[in-house]
């Protein structure tokens, strides 16, 4: 609220004295109080907005790492998987320089039975295959998703930093 005040008296063109009123307006305790009010709401308001992106920060953080173990995981996976089929198909290639060696020793003996041994290892080496094969469609698998959320975090991320909503 404000006070009236009257300066003076002056005289018009028709001779009608009118007075002349100033208006003071001066902080009274209700201004102050809205004027804190309003501190208070706006000072609220920035503290949910950066308590809501520091927690947004550290969810996509988190995500981040996990991503990145999961990947990690899948790498280990298939090296160990890799390093089993390497130790088969050295296996494989004794088997085959064994039956090579006896049949270059003996042509005629046993004909039958390194026959069936390399029928044996013929279907050994097309089920390693397969399971090679399987084994490397799942882990390109696995790569790209990996790739994938990755480069969705990374764009969470871009767009978080771009945010002119946000506080660094």
């Amino acid at each position: 609220m404000g006070v009236i005040t009257k300066r003076g008296v002056r005289a018009s063109k028709l001779g009608v004295q009118i007075g002349v009123w100033d208006l003071e307006v001066k902080p009274t305790y209700k201004n102050k109080n809205k004027k804190m009010e309003l501190l208070y709401f706006i000072s609220g308001i920035l503290s949910v907005g950066i308590t809501y992106s520091i927690v947004l920060l550290r969810k996509n953080q988190s995500n981040y790492t996990d991503a990145l173990e999961s990947l990690q995981s899948f790498k280990n996976i298939s090296s160990i998987r890799l390093d089993a089929v390497d130790e088969d198909l050295e296996f494989v290639e004794t088997k085959y320089s064994e039956i090579l060696s006896k049949l270059e020793k003996d042509q005629y003996a046993s004909i039958s039975e390194i026959n069936g041994k390399l029928k044996d290892l013929s279907r050994q080496t097309n089920a390693m295959n397969e399971r090679l094969s399987q084994i490397n469609k799942t882990l390109n698998n696995h790569i790209s998703q990996s790739s994938v959320e990755r480069n969705t975090l990374k764009t969470n991320f871009k767009k978080l930093s771009q945010d002119p909503n946000f506080i660094r």
